[in-house]
């Protein structure tokens, strides 16, 4: 039975404090520049009815996201560059060998108002949109040394970036008239999407963060607390319910990921493994010459990165963060005395639990952390919605983190808690390594099932925090 002690030493608390917040809050120096902190990366293949030979990758920008906070709202950075990696030879070396880049442009479109949207807003053109987004994508083979850019669609429609969702009176049916309009075909076979959505991330941070004050029947879930839905708040609360991110996900063709351009189904294959990650950066020089508007020069440097789900979150101590934002997956080796003997397995888990982990070096642990890329055997097939399983491969759903990638679905804090109790060690995978759990079992509010699959953003006018908690509710203003 797990024994949770009174004596909790002030490392521990300063290790919980920093653990599982999924990129949300994820360094000192990030926490100023929130256009350019990543929350989540998500990559999987496609469970789209006809797409499952495509994978979908995401990312998350800015998180926490009030529905409600007008007048301009929430938009990407005109100055950040936003980078997906994939990596897909070598061994999987953490050296990218494609980038899909995104950057974006924002037109204040002349009006007399004091707000960004205005009036009923009818479709994704509406001249109420007065904060108006593009983006262009550019595609680079660094192999090659040739660069793809997209600027329209295949219709010839701008890139622009959906709108938020202000409410029933302003943005009424908001995913049919302005989400999935904001979902486009380029001319290589991508498909993307920039915009507001509801955040996928769910996590009962609050008791996490309370010194490890967990909501029974957390931290050890057995039976329905474990299989189901998991309990309503206030009995577990998803400290990210309610709240909006910014998106940006692209639809793929697997044999454009691939460094053969092939579609294979051997796991043997080299080409059977990708990995990628996600980056943010900005020129490295930002004059403000008030009162004009800043100007940017120079090369563009690293702000931030985010691979697999809780890496600098559980495994990097705090000193550290900023320092890991900025460096390259291929670098990850310099962090393998903290990745392989993680703090929150040997000071926390064992030393406040009591519970037994197995001893350093953790390879199983450094296995999949070091380089910190999300890796996806392609190989597996894609779990369809209605049977995916949250715990992924704990629960016999291989298409889930860490084996196929990552899903909107995965429970990565209750799988992440039970990787560092040792569950895929032999002799480690017994209760209560085996049960450990926060009590958070879903999503605030139902995925979707197309792409970009996040669900749509809450609205600010009906903006409830805990409403729906674990899956119960569907999304305001809808």
């Amino acid at each position: 039975m797990l024994v949770h002690t009174r004596r909790i030493v002030a490392l521990a608390v300063m290790a919980t404090a920093s653990a599982f917040a999924a990129s949300h809050r994820n360094g000192p120096l990030v926490l100023e520049d929130q256009t350019a902190n990543l929350n989540d990366l998500y990559v999987f293949r496609s469970y789209e009815s006809g797409k499952s030979d495509r994978v979908v990758m995401s990312m998350s920008v800015q998180g926490f996201q009030a529905p409600d906070n007008g007048p301009s709202y929430y938009k990407f950075s005109d100055s950040v560059l936003y980078r997906f990696n994939v990596n897909n030879s070598r061994g999987l070396d953490g050296n990218a060998d494609i980038q899909v880049d995104l950057v974006f442009q924002t037109q204040q479109r002349p009006n007399p108002t004091f707000v960004g949207y205005f009036g009923t807003l009818k479709s994704i053109d509406d001249p109420g949109i007065f904060q108006y987004q593009t983006y262009v994508v550019v595609v680079r083979n660094l192999k090659t040394g040739t660069a793809n850019y997209y600027t329209t669609d295949v219709k010839g429609h701008p890139l622009s970036v959906a709108p938020p969702n202000l409410g029933p009176k302003s943005t009424p049916n908001y995913e049919a008239t302005l989400g999935q309009p904001s979902v486009f075909t380029l001319a290589n076979g991508m498909r993307v999407f920039a915009g507001p959505r509801d955040d996928a991330f769910y996590f009962d941070s609050a008791a996490t963060f309370d010194t490890l004050n967990f909501r029974t029947p957390a931290p050890i879930l057995a039976g329905a607390a474990d299989t189901g839905a998991g309990a309503a708040a206030p009995a577990a609360v998803d400290g990210f319910a309610g709240y909006n991110i910014s998106l940006i996900s692209i639809e793929a063709p697997i044999n454009m990921l691939t460094a053969n351009n092939s579609v294979p189904t051997d796991p043997k294959d080299p080409n059977a493994k990708i990995g990628v990650w996600a980056a943010t950066l900005r020129q490295i020089v930002t004059l403000r010459p008030s009162p004009s508007d800043p100007v940017n020069y120079g090369e563009y440097v690293q702000i931030d990165r985010v691979g697999n789900p809780l890496t600098v979150e559980a495994l990097i101590p705090l000193p550290m963060k900023d320092y890991w934002n900025r460096s390259e997956p291929a670098n990850d080796q310099q962090f393998a005395q903290y990745i392989g003997n993680p703090f929150f397995a040997s000071g926390i888990l064992n030393g406040v639990f009591g519970l037994k982990v197995p001893p350093a070096p953790r390879n199983d642990i450094l296995g999949v952390f070091v380089p910190d890329i999300t890796r996806i055997d392609l190989t597996i097939p894609p779990t369809p919605m209605a049977q995916q399983q949250r715990l992924g491969p704990l629960a016999g759903d291989n298409a889930g983190w860490p084996f196929g990638g990552r899903r909107p679905i995965d429970d990565v804090v209750d799988i992440g808690f039970r990787a560092l109790a040792g569950v895929l060690v032999p002799g480690y995978g017994v209760a209560p390594n085996n049960q450990l759990g926060d009590g958070v079992n879903s999503n605030d509010v139902p995925l979707l099932g197309v792409f970009p699959f996040h669900a749509p953003p809450h609205a600010g006018y009906k903006h409830s925090g805990i409403e729906g908690t674990n899956g119960r509710g569907m999304v305001t203003g809808q």
